[in-house]
Formats: C-alpha cells, structure tokens, sequence
C-alpha cells in the first residue's frame, strides 16, 4: 500500500505544505506567514492546512508516514529541537514541535534547516541528481545555504555547517545585519535588505510602488527591464551580491553544482547567465567550471527534502 508523508516549508513569508508520495508533491496548500508573530501564532494555520490536505485527498492519518518541517534557523535534528531564529519565528526555541505533533496525529516526526531541505530535495529529485557534491543558495526574504560534499549533508558539531553562507561577511565596514555580524551578504542581497534599500533611496524608481508589500525582487527585475535606471542599478549590485556570495560557497565546499532557488528564479533568465560569467571569471576551480543552475524543483524543493529526510533517516 502507497504511504504517503506531509512536509512543510516554513518561509518567513510564505508556509508551504504539501502532501507527498513516491518523490512527488500530491497537492499543496501555501499560507501567508506571520513570521513575526512567532510560530505558536501560525499553529492553527498549520493544523488547519495538514487536516484539509487529508480531507481532500480521502487519506486518514494511518495513511501518513509522517510529519516533516523545515525551518528557517539553526536546527539540532537528533532532538527534534529549534535551537536559534534570525527575526523569524523568535517563540520557537521555546517550543516542542515533536510533541504538538504527537498529540494532534501521532506521527513521527523530522525537523531540520530549510535551506539544508532544499538542497535534499535537488540533490535527490531535482536538478542536482547527477552529483554528490551540491551547493543550494535560496534568495528570499534571507539568505539560505546549504552543502552536500561527497554524498553527506553537511551539517556540522553546532549544526550550523553550510547553513550560514548568507551571513558570511562580504564588506568588513558594511551594514549590520539583523544576525548581528557586520556586512553579511544577507544584509546587501535579500528582499529584507531591498526593502531598506529602496526606502532609504530619494531616487527610489517610480516604477516601483512603495508599499512594503511589493519592495519585492519581481518588481525591481520588471521596473529594471522597462529601463528604470534606478532600477538597473539596484539590480546589478544585488546580482553582484549573488555572484560574490556563490564564489565564497564555491571556495568553502568545492561543489560540482550550485543550486539557485527562492521567488528571484522566477527570472533564472537574469540571474543565471550573469553569475556563471562571474563565477567563471573569479572563482579558483582549477579543476573545471561548476555549474550554475536554477532550481527545478522551486517551491517544492524544502518539502521533497524534509519528507525525504524523514523516510530515510538522514
């Protein structure tokens, strides 16, 4: 008989849930986050969106494997346990997740980063099958970044091996970061940062409304083609920033493959080329070229590589 698991993608923006059988999403629900409210305040969303995902496919909970999350911090898997948030769900560390489940559905339960998720899910369904020697990077509301060396997840003493590429610092003079370290990429290259960035523009492009909810990448890569030149440059150093952050993954984990994932590879058209010329140009590879890649899998990656995790015991 088909057993089928759950796996949530916990975003600071979006909450993916998905239904999964076979290395297949089934069908999914995705929530709007309050990451800021903390993760006991998007609880009942996520009971809600597990319970709707059996009632509509006819499965009872005997039918599940399991209950997988993926989660955007610093996570000790063996225990089931968040052990630290970047102004993302904060409660959490406070919270037993295995237990929540255990008393809502009785069913095991798997816990890890997300970006580390993400990077299982390429490296297993995706684009990274070919390898077992992956970098992700994902580009969102953060930062996220993950390494597969040599067929092992890397995952480190303290848990925070590969996970912490966005916050390695590319200016020792730059901005704080909101993890508390000065200059990290996260601070120039993700949509928290162009939200600050375009508020902090008196030329900010006409082109983009300034309303918080759309400072978003989708609006600056399409006020950029319509020639926005405030736009344009805005672009090219968050493209910059990208292309430096891959280089500096490239010379920690030598990886034959670098995965780009998050809502900005909805245009891989604008990114892809131009990090693989930088990455061509300015990374020491004396062995050959790594190849750059857009994600295949997208949203669905985090949740294929928690379920993955969790019937497999990775």
């Amino acid at each position: 008989m088909k057993k089928y698991s759950i796996g949530i993608d916990l975003g600071g923006t979006r909450i993916k849930i998905g239904l999964v059988a076979d290395g297949a999403v089934l069908s999914k629900r995705v929530l709007s986050a309050n990451a800021a409210g903390g993760l006991q305040s998007n609880l009942d969303n996520l009971k809600s969106g597990i319970n709707q995902l059996l009632d509509e496919s006819g499965l009872q909970v005997a039918s599940l494997n399991g209950i997988g999350l993926a989660f955007p911090g610093i996570v000790d898997p063996a225990r089931k346990k968040i052990l630290s948030t970047n102004d993302k769900y904060n409660d959490a560390v406070k919270m037993d997740m295995e237990a929540w489940i255990k008393n809502l559905w009785e069913l095991p339960f798997f816990l890890d980063n997300d970006a580390r998720m993400a990077a299982v899910g390429e490296w297993k369904f995706g684009v990274g099958q070919h390898t077992d020697n992956l970098v992700a990077m994902t580009i969102g509301t953060g930062i996220g970044t993950a390494a597969i060396i040599e067929g092992k997840l890397l995952r480190g003493k303290h848990f925070q091996a590969g996970c912490l590429g966005g916050h390695f610092s590319i200016q020792y003079n730059g901005r704080l970061c909101n993890c508390g370290n000065i200059g990290c990429a996260e601070a120039y290259g993700s949509s928290w940062s162009l939200k600050e960035r375009l508020r902090a523009a008196a030329d900010a492009p006409e082109s983009i409304p300034a309303t918080a909810g759309v400072h978003d990448f989708a609006s600056l890569f399409e006020a950029a083609k319509k020639n926005d030149p405030v736009a344009r440059k805005i672009q090219q150093e968050y493209l910059d920033v990208w292309a430096v952050t891959v280089i500096n993954l490239i010379h920690a984990y030598d990886p034959d493959t670098v995965v780009l994932g998050g809502g900005v590879m909805n245009s891989p058209q604008e990114v892809i080329p131009y990090i693989t010329d930088k990455v061509k140009n300015h990374a020491w590879c004396p062995w050959g070229e790594v190849q750059i890649e857009p994600s295949r899998l997208l949203s669905d990656a985090g949740i294929l590589g928690v379920v993955y995790c969790l019937e497999n015991g990775i």
